[in-house]
Formats: structure tokens, C-alpha cells, sequence
């Protein structure tokens, strides 16, 4: 009788190690897929490496031996080649998962935030109407302080006078993007990787970063064209022009500006 309620137990313990094992199989595969679903030179492989696998339980079940040897080629050897050929794809999740997460919050009260939304939306039209080319990034839950290490950092309040003379062809910060950190301009001047997947070819440098660097953190980068002055937003790798007229009410969106649990409304 004890012996049988142990084997029970046993079989029992078996299975849900099973189902745990499967679980976090179906876990592994689902976390790859979003993370390559923005890339659809990536996704391929990704389909490709599954249908290898599915020759393979098939070869084993029937004891086809040839074509077992071939796949066990394909899975020993290509693994390699993925590693080299998908450097960069394995570099931008990889970064992507050791990403700090920051503290996302405004250290000013309501008043000051709705003339810095002011200053922004003004700013972006502006350079808009004069296809001024513009980057400029918004450091969200994750650190953006790698990429602020690249430019050259300062301390200086969201002005749209300041912002313009920034992005003015000609002046030393214009070149890169700007960031944004806690209602405050910290750099300019930054370098962000280029996306890696393909882009329509209307789309420049700028485009590319953009799209880039939100490939591996959670920021909202608005571009600014300088061949047609559209304005754009980039969040999770995906690119969307937003008409001028909607820009307040995006940004809000996007930034959640209005949020209540925040240190600069208790100064109000």
C-alpha cells in the first residue's frame, strides 16, 4: 500500500515536472518570437530553425538514418553560422535584457509641466514647418545613461528657443539626438545604433537611430524630418508619422504626463 501511494507520488511529481518543462519551453519559444517580430529577416530563421527541428523528431521516430546525419550537420554547424550571421539581432536582445530599469518620474508640479508640454509641442512644429532635421529621445522606465555617455551631457531646462538652436544645422550639437530625462535636457549630440532590419529607403540616418533604440529600450524618440518635415513617433521599433495637429494630445499619451503618483505634484 505505501509503496503504491510513492509510486503515485512519483508519477505525479513526473508529470508536473513535464508540464513545468513544456511551460517554460512554449515561454522561451514565445519570448524569442516577440523579440525578433520586428525583424522579418530574423523571423525567417526563426520559422526555419523550427521546421529543422520538426525533421528531426520525424527522422528519429521513423529511423530514417540518412537524412538523421544531415539535420544533425545542419543543427551542429548552423548554430555557428546563426551566432555569426545574427551578431548584431543577438546583441540587441541581449542588451535589451540587461537594460537597467529607472525610476520614470516628473520633479515638477502640474503648472510647470504643462508649460514644458508647451515648450515641446512649439518647438517640434516649428522645426516641422522649417524641415529642420530633429531627434530627440524620451528616457522612460529603462536607463538611457549608456547612451548619454555618448554625447555630451549638461543640465538644462526643456526651452523651445533652446531646443531649435540645438537642432540648427551649423551648431555643434545638431548631429545625433537629443535626450530627455525627468522634464530636463541631459545630452545631445548621441550616438544610438541603427536598426538592423529593413526600412524604406525615404527613410535617412535619423530614422534608422530612432528606430534602433527603440529595438532596445523602452524610450519614445520623435523625429523630425529635414526632406519633408514630417514628424514622427518610434516606440518598439515600429515608426508612425503623427499629424502636427495631434501632437499635444500624443505626447500625453505616449509620456503619460499627467500621471498622479509623481514627486513634483506634492509640491504644488
Amino acid at each position: 500500500m505505501v509503496a503504491a501511494v510513492t509510486l503515485s507520488g512519483i508519477n505525479v511529481l513526473k508529470i508536473v515536472r513535464t508540464l513545468i518543462d513544456l511551460a517554460l519551453v512554449w515561454l522561451l519559444i514565445y519570448t524569442l518570437i516577440s523579440a525578433f517580430r520586428n525583424n522579418i529577416r530574423t523571423l525567417q530563421l526563426f520559422k526555419g530553425i523550427i521546421v529543422i527541428v520538426l525533421v528531426k523528431v520525424i527522422t528519429g521516430f521513423f529511423g530514417l538514418t540518412t537524412l538523421d546525419g544531415i539535420v544533425n550537420a545542419v543543427l551542429t554547424y548552423g548554430v555557428l553560422g546563426i551566432i555569426i550571421i545574427f551578431q548584431p539581432e543577438i546583441r540587441q536582445i541581449l542588451e535589451k535584457m540587461g537594460q537597467t530599469n529607472n525610476e520614470y518620474v516628473h520633479n515638477v508640479n502640474l503648472g510647470e509641466r504643462e508649460r514644458i508640454l508647451g515648450e515641446l509641442v512649439n518647438c517640434i512644429t516649428d522645426l516641422s514647418k522649417t524641415q529642420t532635421g530633429a531627434l530627440i529621445t524620451f528616457e522612460r522606465h529603462q536607463s538611457l545613461q549608456d547612451f548619454i555617455n555618448t554625447g555630451i551631457k549638461f543640465d538644462a531646462e526643456i526651452k523651445n528657443e533652446l531646443l531649435k538652436t540645438i537642432f540648427y544645422e551649423g551648431t555643434p550639437l545638431h548631429d545625433g539626438a537629443t535626450i530627455i530625462k525627468n522634464d530636463r535636457i541631459v545630452a545631445s549630440a548621441c550616438f544610438y545604433p541603427p536598426t538592423n532590419k529593413e526600412v524604406p529607403a525615404k527613410y535617412g540616418a535619423r530614422h534608422r537611430a530612432a528606430i534602433g533604440i527603440s529595438e532596445i529600450t523602452d524610450s519614445l524618440t520623435v523625429v523630425v524630418s529635414e526632406e519633408t518635415g514630417t514628424i514622427s513617433f518610434v516606440t518598439n521599433g515600429d515608426l508612425r508619422p503623427v499629424n502636427p495637429k495631434e501632437l499635444r494630445g500624443q505626447l500625453v499619451k505616449e509620456l503619460d504626463w499627467y500621471h498622479s503618483s509623481d514627486e513634483g505634484d506634492q509640491n504644488e
